[in-house]
């Protein structure tokens, strides 16, 4: 199978009878990037040329490139696609436009181009040794760009001359595997480069059709009086951002967590740095936690000490707590990061001297960060498969809704029915199925948003649990795949031949996350349900409320909720919106309970 197809394929049975496997799809469109200044205002040129030295990192802004310094054609600046980047950012090259959008075929052909704005170089020669400077890597966590007899795909770096014509200077062929970064030194050689509007650019050349042919580039300068492989900036900065403040979560309930915080919370949360300079450097860093918002932070750290020249992904760590922090089980954000103290005189090398993450406690577990970058898929040539994840609980819960992203890759399965399903655990592995439930796929537009359904009923689960999905065999359902945070010792898959097995062949997360009611089903609870009645049922649009409830929500057999309002005072009747005949599910939420009753429509 093409490369193009699949960026992953692991057989977990050599069986020509019910072989099964596990595939990572690219992406042919990524809704991040539709949140930025519209195209237009960044294809401009600076009305006064820029002036030496020429600087940037990308680690000042993200999703574009500055446009004070870039002219953007698509490139995207993220932590999301560089692997151990030189800092925290990189500006990445693929088949998507500046809008998320794909150029167009699966040919190789024209793709992104990052063009720098005017320099003024009139007064310069050859003799003042200009070098332009920079990182490039193949793939990173990206796709990788294919290794081809024409060299049709391919990142290249052009010279603007004298006359206004392009001229490359330099090309890396695709290679057709990952590789870490690599310093490249181009010198200025010829007068004609030398001139008041001098630009440069990088563009690249592969698959348009989607998140394919992935280049990712970083940290350039350039400057008169430099050498070949010689580096004579000094910055220390953040290369590997900070760590997730939870043990393998991104986001988990309130209640959950303030349970038994120790449980959840990370014993040491770290972050890598690196020392671009030939000479040792004395630096001091600190680790922090605070509440979003919150102008004051809790340190947990304070250390200091001296960098070797040149060190690579050196480990700063520290242990976090939140015992200083007033929390409540209505929800929070916790922010935490470390911030370097370099003293270094550039502020522009100043702004990759920090790491921040944010975690939010609401009501829903989470392993990815919210942003795909990929397709998962787990299927079989003639049998249906499993997958499912794993979720560990402090207190007794309920499980009243999933929420699961669907990325579009290849063909559309809108409207296809997929089965959701609730697991308990049997020694370490999906056991009796709690739960199961229809839903149809759907595609959410915006910011890798969640397509939420709500469940039939509520779903009582204690200690483990697992939720996922099962599907027939040969369909290719994609879910949403979170490169950048692993779910590992988490993720099952199932086949008619293995059985159950844990899934060791991807780093990474599915997209999919389990929303909880924050109460424990008990038997002392089950009264509260005939305390508050729904009449008439049938309905013909006008619906009683028997006894005191919060607020209400209505749901079509999809589990989409298409209705929610508040109780009322003194048992004013509902007149619900013009919906066409048929089953609802109601949830009712009261003080200490939510439950959830079947209606049926008919016409008024």
């Amino acid at each position: 199978m093409s490369k193009k197809l699949a960026l992953t394929v692991v057989c977990f049975c050599c069986s020509m009878v019910a072989m099964a496997q596990v595939m990572l799809m690219p992406l042919q469109q990524d809704l991040q990037r539709q949140f930025q200044a519209p195209v237009k205002q960044q294809l401009r040129l600076q009305q006064t040329p820029l002036t030496l030295p020429f600087f940037d990192d990308f680690s000042a802004t993200s999703i574009t490139p500055d446009p004070a310094r870039w002219i953007n054609g698509g490139v995207y600046v993220s932590s999301r696609f560089a692997l151990r980047p030189i800092t925290r950012q990189a500006a990445s090259f693929d088949g998507l436009n500046a809008n998320g959008q794909a150029y167009g075929s699966s040919s190789a052909g024209p793709a992104d181009t990052l063009t720098s704005q005017p320099i003024k170089l009139q007064g310069l020669s050859p003799a003042d040794s200009v070098y332009l400077s920079f990182y490039w890597q193949s793939g990173g966590l990206g796709d990788v760009p294919d290794r081809t007899s024409n060299n049709s795909r391919f990142l290249q770096l052009e010279f603007k001359d004298n006359t206004g014509v392009w001229r490359p200077v330099w090309q890396q062929a695709g290679l057709g595997n990952a590789t870490d970064f690599a310093q490249v030194f181009v010198a200025l050689r010829e007068q004609r480069f030398f001139h008041d509007n001098f630009q440069f650019r990088f563009r690249s050349e592969g698959s348009r059709n989607g998140l394919l042919d992935v280049w990712n580039l970083d940290y350039v300068e350039m400057d008169r009086n430099r050498r070949k492989g010689q580096n004579t900036t000094r910055d220390i900065g953040i290369s590997r951002s900070v760590s997730p403040l939870l043990n393998g979560y991104t986001a988990m309930p309130a209640r959950q967590f303030l349970a038994n915080p120790t449980l959840y919370l990370s014993k040491e949360v770290t972050a890598s740095v690196n020392n671009l300079g030939t000479m040792p450097g004395a630096i001091a860093w600190r680790g922090f936690v605070k509440r979003a918002g919150a102008v004051v932070a809790d340190t947990f750290l304070r250390e200091q000490g001296l960098l070797p020249g040149q060190v690579r992904q050196f480990e700063i760590k520290g242990s976090p707590r939140i015992s200083n922090l007033n929390l409540s089980n209505e929800g929070f954000v916790l922010q935490h990061g470390f911030l370097l103290d370099t003293k270094e005189p550039n502020a522009l090398q100043r702004a990759n001297d920090s790491t921040l993450r944010s975690t939010q406690f609401a009501d829903y577990f989470a392993y990815d960060d919210g942003t795909a970058e990929g397709g998962f898929s787990y299927v079989s040539s003639s049998s249906a498969t499993q997958v499912a994840q794993r979720f560990d609980l402090s207190l007794p819960d309920q499980v009243r809704a999933f929420r699961v992203h669907f990325p579009l890759v290849g063909s559309t399965l809108r409207n296809t029915s997929v089965t959701f399903k609730i697991w308990a655990d049997e020694n370490g592995i999906p056991g009796r199925t709690l739960h199961e439930q229809s839903f149809q796929v759907q595609y959410t537009e915006g910011l890798n948003t969640f397509y939420e359904v709500q469940l039939s009923e509520p779903v009582a689960v204690d200690g483990s649990f697992y939720i996922g999905w099962s599907q027939p065999g040969t369909t290719f359902l994609n879910v949403g795949f979170d490169r950048n945070h692993s779910a590992s010792g988490r993720r099952f898959l199932f086949s008619n031949v293995t059985g159950w097995q844990e899934d060791t062949s991807l780093e990474g997360a599915v997209m999919l996350r389990p929303v909880m009611s924050g109460q424990a089903l008990g038997i002392e609870e089950i009264p509260e349900a005939e305390r508050v009645q729904v009449y008439p049922n049938p309905s013909r649009g006008v619906l009683y409320f028997k006894g005191e409830y919060l607020h209400f929500s209505m749901f079509d057999i999809t589990g989409r909720e298409i209705f929610r309002q508040k109780a009322s005072m003194g048992q004013v009747p509902v007149q619900l919106p013009q919906l066409a005949p048929g089953l609802y599910t109601i949830r009712i939420t009261t003080d200490k309970h939510i439950f959830t009753t079947k209606l049926f429509l008919i016409k008024p």
